[in-house]
């Protein structure tokens, strides 16, 4: 069946589900277009476990929501992720819900916001950016962001200024059980990630380097899981440099 046919189909289904205010279409995700100012982020990792399993469904679980702009451009209000993971994934074609008549700036930046306020974390500066482009009360309280939000959105100042591009670089690290067949799984599973270099160690060793990770981060006062992972590389140097060698019972 064609995309064509399918969209047929479901413009059937859409009417006597929606009438005129919105339909259901099947869709390529490349030709959506997706929000230059999202507050909702993923971290590298969650959103990687998102493309992952989409790549092994197939398909999306839960459907973008997107507007139709008067040029027939679809854009999307909710779901950016989504849409992403979807082409990093492959998928060809995605269903997609389309809100149909005028939607003003204010009216689609309330339903990201009010979509965003639901699942997952938010930037807090675009966050109060986005806010701050909603002009009318009526589209602020469809927001849905909770008094506690609003005033902490209400005292930030939005500064602007460029950041430079940083150059970087992927590595992963990965603690495997020694059986065969759990070792097999575990490789299966890092081909579908990106990174360009892969570590492996076994499981039993875990437990020692995420304690050595998490005795730097305590006594530097370190946050950032990777900054503490160049501390420990320091660290390490200067123990090579002494020429310091750990006694037997510390090896492995």
């Amino acid at each position: 069946m064609t995309p064509d046919d399918i969209n047929a189909k479901l413009a059937t289904a859409s009417e006597a589900l929606y009438g005129e205010a919105a339909s259901l279409r099947a869709v390529d995700p490349r030709s959506l277009s997706l929000l230059k100012r999202n507050a909702r982020t993923f971290d590298k990792d969650t959103f990687q476990q998102l493309t992952a399993n989409v790549r092994a469904d197939k398909r999306l679980s839960s459907m973008p929501l997107c507007w139709e702009t008067p040029e027939g451009l679809l854009e999307v209000l909710s779901g950016n992720h989504r849409v992403q993971a979807a082409i990093e994934a492959g998928l060809e074609q995605i269903l997609v819900l389309v809100l149909h008549g005028d939607l003003s700036k204010a009216q689609r930046i309330a339903i990201q916001l009010s979509h965003n306020a639901l699942v997952g974390t938010d930037d807090p500066t675009l966050l109060a950016e986005l806010w701050a482009d909603i002009d009318d009360i009526e589209s602020k309280l469809y927001a849905g962001l909770s008094s506690d939000v609003v005033a902490k959105l209400e005292k930030i100042e939005l500064v602007g200024f460029t950041t430079p591009q940083v150059y970087t670089r992927t590595v992963s690290l990965a603690f495997v059980d020694d059986e065969l067949s759990h070792f097999d799984a575990v490789l299966e599973q890092l081909e579908m990630l990106s990174g360009e270099t892969v570590h492996l160690a076994p499981l039993s060793q875990f437990e020692r380097f995420f304690s050595a990770l998490e005795g730097v981060k305590k006594k530097f006062e370190v946050r950032n899981t990777s900054l503490a992972m160049l501390k420990m590389c320091e660290i390490c140097e200067a123990a090579l440099a002494e020429d310091v060698t750990p006694d037997a019972g510390a090896q492995s």
